[in-house]
């Protein structure tokens, strides 16, 4: 019994033991197990989350965001889905396009993080519930092309997604270096389709926002960044539900090309397509400008209107495009007030509007103007522009101005002093105002119109008048005419000028349609050259040569090239019954009654004076010049018959014994400002003249007087000569003088510009003396040297004929100081 109990014992204790043993088993594979299951926790979770993080979560997750983001208006395209603990699922390399033909790209993202409402995830209906923005780029195109684009840079903001709704709280970004901050409700997000903005349009609307986007990016700002405050909503499938409760810019210091902005605010709201300006405050350094308006997208029109005060100049220049900064100084602001208008609503742009303006002191360029005012109009295309004046230094001009289709006006009137306008003007222009020195004002009135933009068709009527005045030293005592314009000409009808005593009468048409001056019917006794010194300088520089002791009766007419001077065929007939005074090689040659003609064809002038008369004698000329810039060539044949030789004599050596008449030609051609340029041939006849007693030749005298007793106080009586002028040099080959019994024929050279001289002269004895000595007449052969005012004459031999004489006295000579 015992036996069969210990046995029983022995088995239940073994069972016990073997029941341990598997439950001690199970223990540690239990423990084993949430061990496993706690490192795996542990390592996989964060490997998990590393790689959904990094890699995403996958092509099926992907695809499954992309419908679910798309809805029926969209198709999105994700680069990669991540998931984020912090973030939530994060979205990169987003692209959202619509479901046109041309899948046009509407937004482009960096990276968008999305939180989804799990419960509706868990039974099947997932749906948005947030969209998380950190420092995000959106690109967004503006048309249906890639270019133009808007582009948004570090783009923040929470946008909440309940059903149907999107509510931006706060968001913000940066567009074109202005801080923008935006909130608002917006319905039915996934129902919206827009429409491409259009490239076209009024303005061409894509172009023009891309056009202030590049414009911002071009202000700098040295103040806060500029921030831009919105506040808006509406039901985005219904276009006119949107609205802007407030939209509140505010920047200050900025500068804008040369336009400097103090202090800008801006504040507008839209509501029913309805646009409303409700302040516009600009400041710069001159003023303040302020501004109200509206535009209506309904009715396709806008409206502003606006008053203040700005600096103009920088305005002006970037208008100019021409003049620079400076060029143009304001010193006082320039007051502006009026409105504008625009209407598109038959697809063109329709702009009205008026403004008036009012500024201070002024300049341009160095003219100082001390007002500018006016008023300007612009309705149905037409631009009228009225009461505009004005005034300065210069003078004062006031002005109307009408601007419409198939009718252009012009009233204007004003009174200047046209050489004070010379600082702004440039070129021939500047240089030909800054010639002019009127004492009492130039005034000019002019009415007329034209029936479109062809200046040729200008026809209209007015009057000009100016007292003292002088240009380019040329002098006037009044000048009046009226105006006539019609047919691409300006005609000055009845003009009156008064000139040293004389009056000029007349017409002149300026041609500018064949730039053309024309002359008709002129008849004047006004000095030629100071006519022609307003005219044309060229012209007058030709003619200033010939003074007129008085006013000349010159009847003018004919044309000249205004442009063009082959045009030129310009007729001047002169009569001077008081003379004039010419200047010939240096010398001053005084005519008196005096009658020619003056001929200007192409650049060439040609004057041609019958019949003059001048010591005495009388003188024909005719002479050429030319009037081509930069050729000073000129050219004269002159004749002069039976002129007092000893004023001759007398005027080029300062000879005043000589006595007789001078009948002479001479033809040459020179270059003004070259005396050795002078060419020309001519000829000479001395009668009843002491040509001996010219200091030239006088000396022969005491040298005929030892060969020849009594010769000495012989007088040559007459002298002929042909001669050549050239290089400076005047030369003869057969210079004769012919006295009582004796005649000399000589050949040589004077250099009239070195004052030096190179003669021969032989002597001929004529009746027995001659016969006697002709055998040895080479004996009677004399040479000068050296100086021609001072010269010394020697025997080429040294004769011993006959006894010795005592000398003969020699004639006396007054030289006159050396020119």
């Amino acid at each position: 019994m015992k036996a069969l109990l210990s046995k029983d014992h022995r088995q239940n204790r073994e069972r016990l033991s073997l029941g341990r043993r598997i439950e001690d088993a199970f223990r540690y594979l239990a423990a084993w197990s949430f061990a496993a299951v706690a490192l795996l926790i542990i390592l996989g979770i964060p490997s998990l989350l590393l790689v959904t993080s990094t890699y995403g979560l996958g092509g099926v997750v992907r695809t499954k965001a992309e419908a679910l983001l798309g809805g029926s208006n969209y198709e999105v395209h994700l680069g990669k889905v991540l998931f984020s603990p912090n973030q939530g699922f994060v979205l990169e390399k987003i692209e959202v396009r619509d479901r046109s033909p041309e899948s046009r790209l509407v937004v482009s993202a960096n990276r968008v993080a999305v939180s989804l409402n799990m419960d509706a995830l868990l039974r099947g209906n997932p749906h948005l519930e947030r969209i998380s923005l950190r420092n995000a780029k959106l690109d967004i195109p503006l048309g249906s092309s890639q270019e133009p684009r808007l582009r948004l840079d570090h783009v923040s903001g929470e946008i909440i997604c309940p059903p149907n709704q999107l509510r931006v709280t706060d968001a913000s970004f940066r567009l074109a270096g202005v801080r923008v901050r935006i909130s608002g409700t917006f319905l039915n997000p996934l129902k919206f389709a827009p429409r491409p903005v259009s490239q076209e349009g009024p303005g061409g609307v894509a172009r023009t926002i891309d056009a202030i986007q590049r414009e911002l990016a071009s202000v700098s700002w040295s103040g806060e960044t500029p921030l831009l405050v919105i506040e808006a909503g509406g039901d985005l499938t219904d276009p006119e539900t949107l609205h802007v409760n407030r939209a509140l810019l505010t920047a200050e210091n900025g500068r804008w090309r040369s336009v400097f902005l103090r202090k800008l605010t801006i504040q507008a709201t839209y509501a029913e397509r309805i646009l409303r300006l409700e302040k516009l405050a600009f400041e710069d350094d001159k003023g303040l400008l302020q501004a109200v308006g509206s535009g209506d997208l309904r009715r396709n029109n806008a409206s502003l209107e606006f008053t203040g005060a700005i600096n103009p100049a920088p305005w002006s220049t970037l208008l100019s495009g021409q003049l620079q900064s400076a060029d143009l100084v304001w010193i006082d602001p320039l007051r502006i007030g009026g409105s504008f208008a625009l209407d598109w609503s038959a697809g063109k742009p329709v702009p009205g509007g008026t403004l008036q303006f009012a500024g201070g002191r002024w300049g341009i360029r160095g003219l100082r103007m001390d007002s500018l005012s006016g008023g300007m109009a612009l309705r149905d295309g037409s631009l009228l522009l009225r009461d505009f004046r004005v005034a300065g230094e210069a003078g004062e001009l006031s002005a109307d101005l009408m601007l419409a289709r198939g009718d252009r006006r012009l009233r204007f009137s004003a009174s200047l002093f046209p050489g004070k306008l010379a600082p702004a003007a440039r070129g021939v222009t500047a240089e030909a105002l800054s010639s002019m020195n009127f004492k009492q004002p130039l005034v000019i009135s002019f009415e007329g119109g034209m029936p479109g933009e062809d200046p040729m068709t200008l026809k209209g009527s007015g009057s000009l008048s100016c007292g003292n005045a002088s240009m380019r030293g040329a002098a006037i005592e009044g000048l009046s005419a009226r105006i006539e314009a019609e047919g691409g000409a300006v005609a000055f009808k009845d003009i009156l000028a008064r000139m040293d005593g004389g009056t000029g009468r007349g017409e002149f048409i300026y041609d500018y349609r064949n730039w053309e001056g024309r002359f008709s019917g002129i008849r004047c006794s006004l000095d030629p050259v100071k006519v022609m010194t307003w005219i044309d300088p060229k012209i007058a520089e030709a003619l200033k040569e010939y003074r007129f002791s008085r006013p000349p009766d010159v009847q003018l007419s004919g044309k000249v090239g205004l442009r063009d001077p082959e045009k030129n065929d310009l007729h001047i007939a002169v009569n001077a019954p008081q003379g004039l005074d010419y200047t010939l090689l240096g010398k001053n040659l005084s005519f008196t009654a005096t009658a020619g003609n003056v001929q200007l064809k192409g650049q060439k002038l040609a004057i041609d004076i019958p019949k003059a008369r001048l010591f005495e004698g009388g003188v024909s000329l005719k002479a050429d010049v030319s009037v081509a810039p930069g050729d000073g060539r000129y050219g004269a044949s002159v004749h002069l018959d039976q002129v007092d030789f000893r004023s001759v004599t007398k005027l080029y050596f300062g000879y005043e014994e000589s006595g007789g008449t001078l009948t002479a030609d001479y033809s040459f051609r020179a270059i003004g400002g070259n005396d050795l340029a002078m060419t020309g041939k001519g000829n000479l006849l001395i009668q009843n003249g002491n040509v001996l007693a010219m200091p030239v030749l006088g000396p022969l005298s005491l040298l005929l007087g030892e060969v020849i007793p009594g010769f000495g106080y012989q007088t040559a009586r007459e002298a002929t000569a042909d001669f050549s002028v050239e290089n400076g040099v005047i030369s003869t080959r057969n210079l004769l003088i012919k006295g009582k019994g004796f005649s000399m024929i000589g050949n040589g050279t004077i250099h009239y510009l070195e004052d030096r001289m190179n003669m021969n002269i032989r002597l001929n004895a004529q009746g027995l003396p001659g016969l006697v000595l002709f055998p040895v007449s080479k004996i009677f052969e004399y040479e000068s040297v050296g100086s021609a005012k001072n010269p010394k004459w020697r025997p080429k031999l040294l004769p011993k004929i006959g006894g010795t004489a005592p000398p003969s006295p020699a004639p006396t000579a007054t030289p006159s100081p050396a020119p």
